[in-house]
């Protein structure tokens, strides 16, 4: 019983801090490897993959994608391969430099990431990596692991079923005028058709989801160029097939704001839809996609047949007559005391300290709002006027973003406030970002970025702070509007790395 190393092929697609390692075996084998933590550090922590697939074929290489490597360094990655008897068969240490790798002006090899209580940090953020839009991936040393040589701006840090979800950056005009499904070595799986049987050509913005049957939904545009458009802009939802890449149906949702009013601080005609999250169907509601608009700050399910309108909540409270007498119930917000206001992300939250008012079957949820206060006045409330006019002159206000919660229940067509806002650590950096920024799930932790702030949290269900970064920049030559910035950044879990190196094996098998 032999196996063998062959070669190392560094980099083989985008991202520079992965690789594929041969090994031969004349017998059925299966193997896990760790990339050894950096002996430079002595809070650094190894990257282990355990692959579970028996490898039966012994006429053919075995390709490992090995992923986690640290950059500018000699790395040792150690291989252990078993028999089909579970013995161990091989284990040895293959070193993989990374010295000769080329990086963008400014990249970031080592995040200071600040916590208090070090087993709950080492609990919470486990074997995760800090994942930003560039494509840069920090593990819980604060070290660089997973660099994209060439990527995306407006990365949405989207995965589904082991792939990775990206965008082309055309021009440098923010939005992408191509979209594939990708394995995290890079390597491009899928082409998405971004166009219709027409052939009117969108471009992917914002935010993605998929439902229950895997179709993917995506923000769109038919205005590639943000800088220079005029026209009612993000207001179209693209479903494709997430197997062919082709589109299912298109729908603009223009004349659905025609009424309505939109921040001071957004352009003319800005429907902004910005963030996409899943809804299971329950007994008496229909499954849906939850979608909500920055510039009003609304928030709708749509259908998933046809993307007709299902429900909607003026989360914002400046729009109560949207989609009046259109057939698609407004729910009850006068369970709200504190409105969003131009929040960036809306989302379903699993987080079990909200269990009691969870309950898909009925048509209950809780929603997850970043609320990035972004266009009031010195009373802190809204300004706004019609969509289809020009912004006033008037000045406003961005105060510190927070986290709101509010419980729908759709059979009672109502919507309450619960829990605390959380509020952000303002002391050292005032956590101001008019636009962007994102709150997500992290078991039942959220991960909190604000975007022009380049800060970053984790932070219980009470506003308990985990852990705090500061100046989470990726590079210095952004979009011309937002130097220095990157679109999110997120906790990618030790079960989404596995689901990703997984599939990349796949395609490496294929």
């Amino acid at each position: 019983m032999t196996v063998y190393y062959v070669k190392t092929e560094l980099a083989p697609a985008n991202n520079q801090l992965a690789a594929y390692v041969y090994f031969q075996s004349d017998t059925a084998v299966r193997y896990d490897y760790k990339v050894l933590r950096r002996a430079t550090s002595p809070t650094s922590v190894d990257f282990v993959y355990t692959s579970e697939e028996l490898m039966t074929d012994t006429r053919s290489e075995i390709k490992i994608p090995v992923i986690g490597l640290y950059a500018n360094y000699e790395n040792n990655v150690q291989f252990i391969f078993y028999n089909q008897g579970g013995e161990e068969v091989y284990n040895a240490i293959t070193a993989i430099s990374t010295r000769e790798q080329s990086y963008r002006d400014a990249t970031i090899f080592h995040l200071n990431i600040e916590q208090t209580d070090p087993e709950l940090f080492t609990s919470v953020w486990g074997n995760s990596w800090l994942m930003t839009s560039y494509c840069d991936g920090y593990d819980r040393n604060g070290d660089l692991r997973c660099y994209f040589s060439a990527p995306y701006r407006n990365q949405m840090l989207r995965t589904h079923n082991g792939y990775f979800y990206t965008g082309s950056d055309e021009d440098l005009r923010w939005y992408g005028r191509r979209f594939y499904k990708i394995d995290i070595l890079g390597n491009v799986v899928l082409e998405f058709d971004l166009a219709d049987s027409d052939n009117n050509r969108f471009t992917n913005t914002h935010d993605l989801e998929w439902d229950s049957a895997g179709n993917l939904y995506m923000v769109g545009s038919d205005n590639p160029d943000r800088a220079t458009n005029t026209l009612r802009q993000d207001a179209w939802i693209l479903k494709f097939s997430d197997l062919t890449g082709k589109l299912i149906w298109a729908k603009n949702y223009s004349r659905e704001f025609d009424n309505t009013q939109i921040l001071n601080n957004s352009g003319t005609n800005d429907v902004h839809l910005n963030s996409l999250s899943w809804l299971p169907a329950g007994n008496g509601t229909p499954e849906a996609i939850v979608v909500h608009s920055r510039s009003a700050s609304l928030t709708f399910g749509i259908g998933i047949n046809d993307g007709a309108i299902l429900w909607s909540i003026d989360t914002g409270g400046y729009n109560p007559t949207f989609l009046s007498g259109a057939g698609a119930p407004r729910l009850d917000t006068t369970g709200i005391t504190q409105f969003e206001n131009g929040a960036h992300t809306v989302f379903v939250t699993q987080n079990s300290a909200f269990a009691q008012y969870i309950d898909t079957a009925a048509g209950k949820f809780v929603l997850s709002l970043f609320n990035n206060h972004s266009c009031e006045d010195a009373t802190g409330k809204a300004m706004y006027r019609p969509i289809s006019e020009d912004a006033p002159a008037d000045t406003f206000t961005t105060a510190p973003a927070q986290v709101l919660f509010y419980a729908v229940d759709l059979v009672a067509k109502t919507v309450t406030q619960i829990g605390n806002p959380l509020s952000l650590p303002n002391d050292r950096v005032p956590q101001i970002t008019d636009f962007m920024g994102a709150v997500f799930d992290h078991h039942d932790y959220y991960t909190v970025y604000t975007n022009h702030a380049r800060s970053f949290f984790i932070m219980d269900a009470s506003g308990a702070v985990v852990a705090t970064v500061y100046d989470v920049i990726c590079t210095l030559h952004g979009f011309p509007l937002f130097p220095g910035e990157c679109y999110r950044a997120r906790l990618f879990d030790d079960a989404v790395l596995a689901s990703l190196v997984d599939k990349a094996r796949s395609v490496a098998a294929a």
